[in-house]
């Protein structure tokens, strides 16, 4: 019975220090987001919403780093309280997770924002010459038009400078081909595909550590059991 004690315990620990990994790993998840944000974001209002996936990703990841040494404390001290109060901390986080995954998974299969459909819709009406918004949009996404730059040929339009690389459509070689909805799509899975991954990372071991704490719990009741009964 010690001996299986012994066992839950210094798997519990390491358990603790991947779950710690998983949390340096988020914040520096949520730092790079901040860093990857560019100015024509901030212009058409897409910021906000990276900054605060960022500041949760920097606070989860602090939250997890401060619940693994709680639980490395509690293995040490050989505290049933502890281990029940960290089985709990533990469950919480892992609710956590798994609502940040799916509202991040949903945001990443929602349609297009409302600003770049918009721009979609202007650049299709004859009528309507300019179109700042969908021209931020290629600036920043490297792209043109809707599907290809071939949209504004198809529609009897000039490119506009926004389509091209330094804004130079002088050079036939530094018009952007790929279209703007495929680069969005694009954009969006490469933000969150890193997420993803350690959400499940971390969803796994928050999982394995909450019930690798319960066994623990039950195994050091039975020994002290067993200690009181045979003295």
């Amino acid at each position: 019975m010690y001996c299986t004690t012994r066992l839950f315990r210094y798997i519990l620990c390491v358990i603790s220090g991947i779950c710690a990994l998983g949390g340096c790993l988020l914040i520096w998840y949520g730092t790079w987001l901040l860093d990857s944000l560019s100015d024509q974001q901030a212009v058409i209002g897409m910021n906000h919403g990276e900054e605060l996936a960022a500041g949760l990703c920097i606070l989860l990841g602090i939250v997890i780093i401060v619940a693994s040494i709680f639980g490395s404390v509690a293995v040490a001290k050989y505290s049933r309280t502890l281990l029940i109060c960290y089985a709990v901390l533990l469950v919480l986080l892992l609710i956590v997770q798994f609502l940040m995954f799916s509202i991040n998974f949903a945001a990443s299969r929602e349609t297009l924002p409302d600003a770049l459909k918009q721009g979609f819709d202007d650049l299709w009406d004859p009528h309507y010459v300019s179109n700042s918004t969908l021209n931020i949009y290629e600036e920043w996404l490297h792209c043109c038009g809707r599907n290809s730059a071939e949209d504004y040929l198809h529609l009897e339009k000039e490119p506009p400078p926004s389509c091209c690389l330094d804004q130079d459509c002088t050079v036939p070689l530094n018009l952007f081909m790929s279209g703007c909805e495929s680069k969005f799509k694009e954009y969006v899975s490469g933000k969150t595909a890193n997420f993803h991954t350690l959400s499940w990372y971390l969803i796994f071991f928050e999982i394995a550590g909450s019930v690798t704490t319960c066994y623990l719990v039950d195994s050091i009741r039975n020994h002290r059991d067993r200690i009181r009964f045979y003295n």
